[in-house]
């Protein structure tokens, strides 16, 4: 395994030599749990039928009052055509979002969603119970491959669970269903279970499965794959056009070049018989509960056992933000009468939220997938993320979900640049601002953005700019992987990447989850680590014309690399015995230079070589 580990960062040292490219992977963590997972406890008393969950509830974690476990990921984000709102996903990452085993190649029994008890011991062959459920392979993550399966399980009289079905993986396909009697006396018990369990890589949400609309109940048949209900189903589209969020100041300074013409909505008709259904908006200032806009959308006849799209005209917002720089948060809430009192109310109501703050997002805050760059040789890689300032504005920063990976990219370096324009041609790029020296961070908030402020943030006038990361050439498996959200499409048209001198726009479908921050100062991501026994190293003199000397440090330094100010790695620099560095072969100018020790810390300083 120890080999096979070695030859898999070979080859891929290999393929950033001859490949200079974007490259979406997996994740290594789902930062959407913010929350420790709920604790499960028996229920003092047994379930009864029915037994329902479409998972048209706020997640992550499945309803403990319907599942013992909390593996699955509950969301509304990762599957492709749901039959209604919210999904469960079952992948290789925990009930914490975090890897099962942090170690590649390794693949096993990953996620489970097992039911609580239920009290079946009344019940007879006869009664024709029935579990029927919905699943999909690959969703918007990656597919499963053929050798990592779903199964389900059931538990008879004796507390043996017994393999009922599984399928195997596929690439993506439309939700399937499936009905299973459950008729047989071994498990007409009064502590029936049944549990969901998949095969997944270990080590990352790859191979996906999604699961929804699981029911079990009485008086069914094999062909009884769904019941009478009306469901919304995708995310409602926002009021925005360019932009997820931005500052509300600036929104207003045009709204109708900000706004978009509609909200798109999607409802399925469960019903075999055609529905008619009048959906209704209500859009409120959440913060001031000051209520913005109300809609009674046109009545639309949805056909039996199908899906109608819909959508909700845009409004005028000229909501008095209480101040210049204050947060607005309007949310749009669309609901409509139930067919009948029997229907599933939880999905008869959906909302979106819009923020306007501090920042510009093109993101929904959701990532699915991770984003990198594999750099040609003796080349940084750097992104440019364009937005566009409707007035004069100050730009403080960055916000940037980095998508955890292994080995983590914790305390790796970068600069972040901002740019007038980018180059092309025998045209260099116009940069206006590069700061060094900042490193990647994991805070512990909800989906994960970590917060990067300039030391000396530009005033700049309203107009097209450019902000992005800039990571030293050479950097092979330690390239800076960022969270992809698959739900927005904003990289094509808004994201460049430059990984061998030219930029080039992105060809990913999704946004890479960047976001500039302007208006007052902010306080940023801690950027040192308190706990990093390199964090006191110094070195003199500063300037220097031969040797540097280290001093401030008691662990053993293993390596120094030293590069120049745009991030080219110039080369390794021995450590005397006398804690001296020579920088006599060093050319003249500024030079950074990264220390590390045996435990993976790292310190970064620069230093003038005269």
């Amino acid at each position: 395994m120890k080999t096979f580990y070695s030859l898999f960062f070979f080859f891929f040292a290999c393929l950033s030599r001859v490949s200079a490219q974007e490259v979406v992977a997996p994740l290594k963590v789902n930062a959407a749990y913010l929350h420790p997972a709920p604790t499960h406890h028996s229920p003092k008393t047994r379930g009864t039928l029915p037994f329902l969950d479409d998972f048209s509830y706020q997640g992550p974690y499945p309803d403990a009052s319907l599942w013992t476990d909390s593996g699955a990921y509950i969301n509304n984000t990762m599957s492709a055509t749901p039959i209604t709102r919210g999904v469960a996903t079952l992948d290789g990452l925990n009930k914490v979002g975090r890897p099962y085993f942090e170690q590649p190649f390794n693949a096993g029994l990953s996620d489970s969603l097992t039911s609580t008890p239920i009290n079946l011991s009344s019940y007879t062959p006869a009664s024709n119970i029935y579990l029927s459920f919905f699943y999909q392979p690959q969703g918007l993550g990656f597919a499963p491959e053929t050798s990592d399966s779903l199964f389900l399980f059931f538990r008879n009289k004796s507390n043996q669970w017994v393999r009922i079905w599984q399928t195997k993986g596929t690439p993506l396909q439309p939700f399937r269903p499936v009905v299973l009697p459950v008729t047989d006396t071994n498990y007409l018990h009064a502590n029936f279970q049944f549990r969901f369990v998949n095969i997944a890589s270990l080590n990352t949400n790859d191979d996906v499965w999604n699961l929804d609309y699981i029911y079990l109940d009485a008086n069914r048949f094999a062909a009884d794959s769904l019941f009478n209900d009306i469901a919304f189903t995708t995310e409602p589209g926002s009021i925005l056009k360019n932009y997820t969020s931005m500052p509300y100041r600036h929104f207003l300074v045009n709204p109708s070049n900000e706004l978009s013409t509609t909200q798109d909505l999607e409802i399925r008709n469960l019903y075999s018989t055609p529905q008619t259904i009048s959906v209704n908006l209500n859009a409120e200032e959440s913060i001031s509960s000051t209520v913005l806009n109300t809609q009674s959308l046109p009545s639309v006849i949805v056909p039996g056992k199908g899906v109608m799209a819909q959508s909700a005209l845009s409004y005028p917002i000229s909501f008095p933000s209480p101040g210049l720089q204050s947060p607005v948060h309007i949310r749009n809430t669309y609901f409509y009468s139930p067919v009948n009192s029997l229907d599933r109310k939880s999905n008869d109501t959906i909302s979106r939220d819009i923020i306007f703050d501090n920042y510009f997002a093109y993101d929904d805050g959701s990532a699915e997938k991770s984003y990198y760059l594999l750099g040609a040789t003796n080349f940084p890689s750097k992104t440019a993320l364009q937005f566009t300032l409707a007035q004069p504005d100050t730009l403080r920063g960055l916000m940037v979900h980095f998508g955890p990976q292994l080995p983590s990219a914790a305390g790796k370096f970068f600069s972040m640049v901002l740019y007038k324009s980018l180059g092309s041609g025998t045209v260099s790029d116009s940069i206006i601002l590069q700061e060094d020296l900042f490193t990647v961070q994991y805070v512990p908030d909800y989906n994960g953005f970590s917060s990067y402020a300039f030391y000396a943030p530009p005033v700049l006038d309203a107009g097209t700019y450019y902000i992005g990361i800039t990571q030293p050439a050479n950097f092979g498996s330690d390239t800076i992987y960022y969270g992809l959200d698959v739900n927005t499409h904003s990289s094509l048209q808004h994201l460049s990447y430059n990984v061998d001198g030219t930029w080039y726009s992105s060809t990913v479908n999704g946004s890479v989850m960047m976001r500039p921050i302007v208006g007052p100062a902010f306080i940023a991501t801690t950027v040192q680590n308190i706990n990093n026994p390199l964090a006191n190293l110094n070195l003199y003199p500063n300037p220097v014309s031969d040797k540097a000397y280290i001093s401030g440090i008691e662990n053993e330094i293993l390596t120094c690399s030293m590069f120049s100010i745009d991030g080219r790695l110039e080369g390794q620099l021995a450590i005397d015995s006398d804690h001296s560095i020579s920088l006599k072969q060093a050319c003249s100018g500024l030079h950074m230079l990264v220390f590390s020790d045996k435990k993976g810390h790292h310190t970064n300083k620069k230093i003038v070589k005269l």
